[in-house]
């Protein structure tokens, strides 16, 4: 085979690939415009502070850092 030849097939299945992926995202973004609008009313109807997103995250944090009957002083000693 020539070189040419090989150029010309090389260039055929890359354009080729590209065709194929170009298909693929059109139907990726065709989904997720399906589904994007009804999963972020969902975030919206529901949305929470910080520090209760944080304690249910994180329950035992959440349950340290209540204030204590000792006047509201906390349990960290020190820090930055």
């Amino acid at each position: 085979m020539e070189s040419k030849t090989i150029i010309v097939i090389a260039l055929a299945a890359l354009v080729l690939i590209s065709i194929v992926q170009a298909v693929e995202i059109a139907s990726v973004k065709s989904k997720m415009t399906g589904t994007g609008n009804s999963l972020q009313s969902a975030q919206s109807s529901e949305e929470q502070s910080y520090e209760e997103m944080m304690a249910e995250m994180h329950p035992e944090l959440a349950a340290s850092t209540q204030p204590s009957s000792s006047g509201g002083i906390g349990t960290m000693v020190g820090g930055c």
